[in-house]
């Protein structure tokens, strides 16, 4: 069989807003802190199972941050379309956070590199009529699906203008993908008030899945990555058969349990780069699962493509 990938969880540009202008730039480079490692490349090297940061080193978390900054100012469509190349990707879907980054600038973006899936992201300051009728209208643009992060928006998927937006994007059939887990991403006192760590729990994905059952929900990260969230999700939502979740983060031993916990027809394969490398993604996947497998062409694409409605 031949293998066919879309990467169902990426991101473009800098999704902190501590940089702007990045998508267009060349040659950039990932700097790092002198004499410090890159966390992300020692996590995907150590296949996901590797601790992120050195509990014992006081400058490690600082460093986790300061790096992801910087994964952030290189993540230009110059190095996306590479990557895609190297890694033989047909299709990327394309995460915004807005207010950092918004449905239009990977809209833009995916007039170059048309193996781009733009995702939209709501102005969640607006009323709900409005960003309803915003995220409708970027539907008929060409955003196949939803992403909220409930961290860095910052909004509670129990917010009662999150309840409404949902009940108005349920008619599209696309997916409502929500980060999971329960990140800081700032250090610095003046990006505080743009955090709210605990919304990224996944009791209130939870929540949302059983307040609303008719929506295609993904989780990210499959719940997180404090430990446990896999067993949680699974034994929380069994029986909800509108959820998907991926394999963002994950080692083959994770991926093992997600097939025996939600079953091959809800595993979507993703990256979330800038930050995982792809080939070590792939990697994890194709040894859980084993290469030109049936079902490694479901998680590496068959099943993205039935819920992005390809």
């Amino acid at each position: 069989m031949a293998r066919r990938i879309i990467d169902f969880h990426s991101h473009l540009g800098d999704i902190f807003a501590t940089q702007k202008n990045v998508i267009y730039k060349y040659n950039a480079e990932v700097k790092l802190n002198e004499g410090r490692r890159d966390p992300f490349v020692h996590l995907s090297k150590g296949s996901f199972s590797v601790p992120l940061i050195d509990p014992n080193d006081p400058d490690d978390y600082q460093n986790l941050i300061d790096v992801a900054f910087y994964r952030c100012w290189a993540n230009t469509l110059e190095h996306l379309t590479k990557r895609l190349d190297d890694n033989a990707i047909d299709y990327v879907c394309l995460y915004p956070i807005y207010p950092h980054i918004a449905f239009e600038d990977y809209l833009a973006a995916s007039k170059l590199e048309t193996r781009i899936l733009p995702f939209t992201s709501a102005d969640w300051t607006q009323d709900a009529d409005a960003i309803c009728a915003k995220l409708l209208q970027d539907v008929q643009k060409g955003a196949k699906g939803l992403k909220i992060h409930p961290v860095l928006q910052p909004i509670s998927l129990q917010d009662p203008k999150v309840k409404v937006v949902l009940n108005c994007w349920k008619e599209t059939g696309l997916p409502v993908v929500s980060h999971c887990g329960a990140n800081s991403y700032y250090n610095d006192e003046k990006y505080q008030a743009t955090q709210v760590p605990e919304y990224g729990e996944p009791k209130y994905f939870v929540q949302a899945v059983k307040d609303n059952p008719e929506v295609n929900w993904v989780a990210a990260h499959a719940g997180g990555l404090m430990g446990g969230e896999l067993e949680y999700l699974g034994s929380e939502l069994e029986g909800y058969d509108r959820v998907w979740y991926d394999t963002t983060f994950r080692s083959a031993d994770d991926v093992s349990t997600m097939l025996e916990l939600f079953g091959e027809d809800r595993i979507l394969f993703g990256t979330d780069t800038p930050f995982a490398l792809t080939p070590e993604s792939l990697a994890e996947v194709h040894k859980a699962v084993g290469e030109g497998s049936d079902c490694a062409d479901k998680v590496l694409y068959r099943n993205a493509a039935a819920l992005l409605q390809l």
